[in-house]
């Protein structure tokens, strides 16, 4: 945690470049590990650039999932490197680099939040409704965070505030009360926040954004009530609109499936070049493992929509490669921007699918699965299901169409207790341990109240 903690100052700077709408710069403090929360946050104007540094961090995590795909069964990789290797093999090191990336941009997000939870607290010139907007805002994106913190490393700190003291001897909470945290502070977001999108486009959290983000957590809680009822929030709003949205534009910006996206400077993901070759002829760096290709029925609209595949010879054979191409920009001045999704309306059916199947509510779960099917262009299933039936299909559903995004596919096989027996299988080396990621050497030797994670 020490980078987000002696890079606050240049996050805040960096955002203030990154802000259309505000033309002012953050000044640098000059004590270089605190923020001088009286020159942030003294107006509504540059607190909301100092919230956008936060966002625009969050995007950059969004290039580390590609490594989580390939940690799980969905990417191969055809071009090793040591770090990609491990991620490959499901044997990460302590020492991974972008593993510590992960570890400290997500922390960076909490920080950044954290700071401006304390300077509006103290903020009087900020008017009441804007202070209950970027609170709910900030709070969003700390669960947010928090949410692939505990999911991907399972004991962490949690940390509320930014007395840099504290904050480098946390020790780890257990999950159970971040998972508290992450509802206590979405349950508030939910209340601060409008149904209205602040700013154009759906780049910064509405309320809809706090129950969505709720729907998953109490479904990984196995909350399934509770689950169904925030899923039904966002899909009952009128704001959205999935079955009518052709699956080739699911991801475009401002896409009407989007429940949330995280803005891109120039329109396209910053590791965009990584997963689309550059021609035909090239051999993809991330290709998709043939499990999940041949998951897809033939005439899935995702099969030919979502992925794309590249033809190569070399040395006389010819392969097929399949690959990642629910992105499709891959430089700037694309015609059709895309910006990261973080939220969208395909998984809030199927978290309200499964919450309803484990509530025998058979009807409503068959109905949502066949909702996301006929946008695939698939024939409806029968309303003879079971619930086992109905869950099989779900965790069919969830497997294809959230491939590659933020790590579901991971922490689905984790929450299931499927890793043994699907990793195991995949890679010869797995070990149940791997079910956590190791906690960053250089974050353990800053901070000796780290205990690293069993297996590493």
């Amino acid at each position: 945690m020490k980078n987000h903690i002696r890079n606050s100052a240049t996050w805040l700077a960096l955002s203030a470049a990154l802000a259309l709408s505000c033309n002012k710069l953050i000044e640098i403090p000059a004590a270089k590990d605190q923020i001088e929360n009286g020159v942030v946050f003294s107006d509504s104007t540059i607190t909301s650039t100092a919230l956008l540094g936060a966002y625009y961090t969050m995007g950059t995590v969004h290039s580390s999932m590609k490594y989580v795909s390939l940690y799980a069964d969905e990417y191969a990789v055809t071009s090793a490197t040591t770090t990609n290797a491990e991620y490959a093999n499901s044997q990460l090191l302590s020492t991974n680099t972008n593993n510590a990336s992960l570890w400290s941009s997500l922390y960076s997000v909490i920080y950044q939040c954290n700071s401006i939870l304390e300077g509006t607290g103290q903020s009087s010139p900020i008017s009441p409704l804007a202070k209950k907007q970027l609170r709910g805002e900030a709070k969003f994106l700390r669960a947010f965070a928090y949410f692939n913190l505990v999911g991907f490393y399972d004991h962490i700190p949690l940390i509320l505030g930014t007395e840099v003291t504290a904050n480098r001897s946390a020790a780890q909470a257990s999950s159970a009360a971040v998972f508290s945290q992450m509802v206590q502070d979405l349950n508030e977001s939910e209340q601060e926040l409008s149904p209205a999108y602040a700013g154009a486009g759906r780049v910064r959290a509405n309320s809809f954004c706090a129950s969505a983000l709720l729907a998953r957590i109490h479904l990984f809680q196995q909350n399934w009530q509770a689950a169904a009822e925030a899923a039904s929030r966002v899909i009952n709003s009128g704001l959205y609109n999935t079955k009518d949205v052709k699956p080739e534009n699911v991801f475009l910006a401002g896409s009407a499936e989007t429940i949330l996206q995280l803005w891109m400077i120039n329109g396209f993901l910053t590791d965009a070049a990584q997963l689309i070759p550059a021609s035909a002829t090239l051999i993809p760096a991330y290709p998709i493992r043939t499990g999940l290709y041949s998951a897809l029925e033939n005439t899935d609209l995702r099969k030919t929509r979502w992925i794309s595949t590249n033809t190569v010879t070399s040395g006389g054979q010819t392969t097929t490669y399949p690959y990642p191409a629910k992105y499709k920009a891959r430089a700037a001045g694309s015609p059709n921007p895309e910006f990261v999704m973080a939220l969208r309306m395909g998984e809030q059916y199927l978290i309200r699918a499964e919450a309803l199947a484990k509530l025998m509510q058979l009807p409503g779960s068959i109905a949502d699965i066949n909702l996301i099917r006929a946008r695939a262009g698939l024939s409806a299933l029968g309303s003879s299901l079971d619930q086992e039936g109905c869950l099989a299909a779900i965790a069919d559903q969830r497997r294809i169409e959230l491939y590659g995004e933020w790590g579901l596919r991971f922490l689905d096989l984790k929450r299931n207790s499927l890793l043994d027996v699907t990793l195991g299988i995949l890679k010869p080396n797995w070990k149940t341990t791997a079910k956590a990621f190791p906690i960053p050497n250089n974050e353990i030797i800053y901070n000796r109240n780290l205990i690293q994670n069993d297996g590493y």
